[in-house]
């Protein structure tokens, strides 16, 4: 699919006003009334040329119908229009017998009746085909039966005439005998039951071309009612009835050859544009967007649905406008995702990323693209569809937080809480024992500390769990850190704040981080009097630094203070931080030198940040 132009999409109802059926001009019709006339004309001088003339006109109208319509086999799913085609095709051989069987053109024995029996041969297969081309209308009908059924008819029918079981029609000088003014009067019959099915099945054709159907229905019955009143075949009666005849061809001609012609891209009925607005809703109205990207003669967007919109914030013209816009807010530089899809192996690929909002709210995009070939194997196309897979995203995240969350309560319950269980029993059961008031004392003093260190794990725990409970969330990076500030009690310390007017996507959960940075300056780090809180742009993202001025981390420690069981602050402080910042893709290294003070370094991610005053 392609970009829609300014003009806007061709209009359900026939077509955009340059290119509609209702305003086909009228030169057409102008000329075959002229050759009508001519042909009137002509009858009253040579009957036997005007004769030959309409006969002509009626076989050649007949096989460019068929020919129109059995080319276009691979488009055309309206039975109606496939049964009629393949008709045309084998009733125009028993027409052009019908005219070569004419008395005066020599090649059969002169005889009226032979002709009069072919024309009502060919009349009953045309009769029969109105009544059963509109039934067949959304069945499952191939070709191939099609054509094998007319096939057969047509066989059988000039078989039973050409080895003289056919009954008479015409016979000298009487005239027409009563089986072929009955066979008529049938006809007729037939032909006015399939206009009526025909004007039942309406919905399934174009409005113009089911117009121009029923007109020729109303000629083919026209012309078979003169058919029933001529004496002789010289009579003008006759001739009236071959030029409605040749009415019926016309407008059936106009139907499906010159509108086919005009617009061979509306086809010829109404199926295929109610599929067309069907496919096009489906495509509007999907959650997924779907987009093209044309790369030759230049590289540019040509259709994006309209739903990037509100997935977004984006209009389709604006990523007209600036093919680049989408890309950018996914962090790529102008051109490299299409570069990288283009590098790949494959011809199509998958990938999952973040994208930017026009908000600012960031979302999980999914997008699967394709590339398109020319047959030097050289890429014209893009086309792909982008999918919003937040909500999954998030959901992976939740369980893999979850069950990181498991193991660690896990290894705290079987390990942690049962070694202070057995340390608090067992100073207890010595304080039991003991006679010694000061050892008593201090058994007693050891398994409170011992049950004091339990209920620091069972915090710990509490913290754990409430991490991940609610979504990330955009933070002003100063109001947090002085959030954390509030709750310390910091009496000696001096604390300097000198950040960026920034909000990170994070946590919220965040305040407790730095919250943990200065209480680990306070308890651990010995001699120190300044914290300070400072943040930088670089182009690995944005940096938060935390450093104090006490005794520093060894170079040993510097990736041990993370871990869980470091020292004896199971659970606690540095961890917990790492945790909490993990939870939105950040991390945090201790690069201090020993003997200088801490150094902690929070790195956030590129598309983590914002700006408030840019």
């Amino acid at each position: 699919m392609a970009r829609m132009s300014e003009s806007g999409p061709a209009r359900s109802d026939g077509g955009t006003p340059s290119t509609a059926i209702h305003d086909r001009p009228s030169f057409p019709y102008a000329m075959f009334v002229v050759l009508l006339t001519l042909l009137a004309f002509t009858s009253l001088f040579d009957f036997l040329l005007a004769h030959s003339i309409a006969e002509v006109f009626g076989v050649a109208a007949s096989l460019t119908i068929a020919a129109v319509v059995l080319n276009s086999r691979g488009t055309i799913e309206n039975n109606y229009l496939r049964i009629l085609g393949v008709s045309y095709l084998f009733t125009a051989v028993i027409e052009m017998l019908h005219m070569l069987a004419y008395r005066g053109i020599g090649i059969f024995p002169d005889s009226s009746d032979l002709p009069t029996q072919l024309w009502l041969a060919f009349r009953s297969i045309q009769a029969v085909t109105l009544v059963v081309a509109p039934l067949a209308i959304g069945r499952k009908l191939s070709w191939t039966t099609i054509i094998t059924g007319y096939a057969l008819v047509t066989s059988a029918v000039l078989a039973t005439i050409f080895l003289g079981l056919f009954p008479s029609a015409y016979v000298e000088p009487t005239g027409l005998t009563p089986f072929k003014i009955h066979s008529e009067y049938l006809i007729i019959g037939l032909a006015a039951l399939g206009g009526i099915l025909l004007f039942l099945r309406r919905s399934w054709f174009d409005r113009r071309i089911h117009h121009l159907l029923m007109a020729a229905v109303v000629m083919f019955i026209l012309a078979e009612l003169m058919f029933t009143l001529y004496g002789s075949v010289y009579s003008a009666i006759n001739t009236l009835g071959h030029l409605f005849m040749l009415a019926e061809y016309f407008l059936v001609f106009m139907a499906i050859v010159h509108t086919g012609i005009g617009e061979p891209t509306r086809l010829l009925y109404r199926e295929l544009r109610d599929r067309e607005r069907r496919f096009r809703g489906l495509v509007e109205n999907a959650r997924d967007v779907l987009f093209q990207y044309q790369m030759v003669p230049e590289r540019k967007l040509i259709y994006i649905s309209p739903v990037v919109q509100d997935m977004m914030g984006y209009s389709p013209e604006e990523l007209y406008h600036d093919p680049y816009l989408m890309s950018r807010q996914a962090g790529s530089s102008q051109g490299s995702a299409i570069d990288a899809i283009l590098s790949t192996d494959t011809e199509s690929s998958l990938n999952t990323v973040q994208v930017i909002r026009r908000d600012g709210e960031p979302i999980w995009m999914q997008v699967s693209t394709a590339v398109i070939r020319d047959e030097q194997g050289q890429p014209v196309m893009i086309a792909g569809i982008s999918r919003d897979v937040t909500e999954t995203v998030h959901a992976f995240e939740q369980l893999r937080l979850a069950r990181h969350k498991l193991q660690l309560l896990g290894s705290l319950t079987n390990h942690d809480l049962r070694n202070h269980i057995t340390t608090a029993a067992g100073y207890l059961e010595l304080a039991g024992r003991s006679r010694d008031e000061a050892k008593r004392s201090e058994h007693l003093a050891k398994s409170r500390a011992s049950l004091m260190d339990m209920n620091a794990l069972l915090d710990s725990t509490k913290r754990y769990y409430d991490l991940g409970q609610v979504p990330p969330a955009w933070l002003g990076l100063r109001d947090t850190v002085f959030q954390a500030l509030s709750s310390l009690d910091m009496e000696g310390l001096d604390v300097q704040v000198d950040l960026l007017d920034v909000e990170v996507y994070a946590d919220e959960m965040l305040v407790q981080v730095f919250h943990n940075l200065v209480h680990n300056t306070v308890n651990h780090g010995r001699g120190a009097t300044t914290v300070r809180f400072r943040c930088e742009e670089t182009d690995e993202g944005l940096h938060i630094i935390y450093e104090d001025d006490g005794p520093g981390v060894p170079v040993e420690d510097k990736e041990a203070i993370f871990e869980w069981k470091y020292g004896s602050r199971r659970g606690h402080g540095l961890h917990f931080v790492s945790e909490v910042l993990a939870a939105t893709g950040m991390n945090i290294r201790e690069a201090g030198k020993p003997g200088e003070g801490a150094l902690f370094v929070i790195m956030v991610r590129p598309r983590g940040y914002r700006f408030i005053s840019r």
